[in-house]
């Protein structure tokens, strides 16, 4: 009966932290250790463009890419990792200083939130997402983005395939 409890306390945790914004995308400091990472997986990296004050990028991560994250379902499949705009500096892929505004201008991200999958060199694999549009929709255009990136690496994931998801181009 203890057990059932603590397990039901867990599971309320869990549910609160998600639907509190407590769930946060890990920021990326060092792009070439990540790029270095997602490579040991065979992976893309995921790089979400944030600004501090931008409620669709609050969204972004409490209703997707954090329990993406928590669940557990993408480690094998994608890297994520968040860049606030104005948020100072970072190592690049190449192990050079940058600052996060130089490498959204690189990637042209103007409007956040801005979803950018990139292979261990750093070149985009797949159109960037911009913005939170069709929230409904939203999670099968990830998982239509990361099964593209996925597949330009020479790995094949049927994350569109999923109950519950649908690509772009589909009728659902």
């Amino acid at each position: 009966m203890h057990l059932l409890r603590l397990m039901t306390a867990c599971v309320a945790c869990w549910i609160g932290a998600v639907t509190a914004g407590e769930v946060t995308v890990p920021q990326a400091t060092d792009l070439r250790a990540e790029a270095e990472r997602a490579s040991a997986l065979k992976v893309p990296l995921l790089l979400m463009f944030s600004a501090e004050h931008c409620p669709y990028c609050m969204r972004m991560e409490d209703e997707f890419l954090g329990p993406m994250i928590i669940s557990g379902d993408y480690e094998d499949k994608v890297l994520i990792r968040k860049l606030e705009l104005g948020g100072g500096t970072l190592r690049d892929f190449d192990g050079k200083t940058v600052t996060v505004d130089a490498l959204a201008e690189r990637y042209t991200v103007f409007v956040t939130p801005t979803l950018v999958f990139l292979d261990p060199a750093g070149h985009q694999l797949t159109d960037k997402m911009v913005g939170l549009t069709t929230p409904d929709f939203f999670g099968g255009y990830l998982d239509a983005s990361i099964d593209t990136s996925l597949s330009r690496l020479g790995r094949s994931g049927p994350l569109a395939a999923r109950p519950g998801a649908c690509a772009p181009s589909a009728t659902c």
